[in-house]
């Protein structure tokens, strides 16, 4: 069996002093060019959170269970 291989990464964009929002990109057409495929739906209070709950995002949209447990963590941090 292969497992097709997705090219994706997680930013934070501050519009703002104070909010921040995790924003995950895709390859999608494997050219080195990222799209957005999915944004935050509410700002964070640092960094460091929303980075975590990007990853947790992340660990979502590949299937694995265990990201929505980090997140719970990462908000109680």
């Amino acid at each position: 069996m292969t497992t097709a291989t997705r090219r994706m990464v997680i930013t934070v964009e501050r519009p703002q002093d104070g909010s921040y929002f995790w924003v995950i990109h895709e390859d999608v057409q494997c050219d080195g060019r990222y799209e957005m495929l999915e944004r935050a739906p509410r700002a964070c209070s640092s960094y460091a959170l929303a980075l975590a709950e990007g990853y947790c995002m992340l660990q979502r949209i590949n299937g694995s269970k265990s990201g929505l447990e980090e997140m719970r963590i990462a908000r109680t941090a």
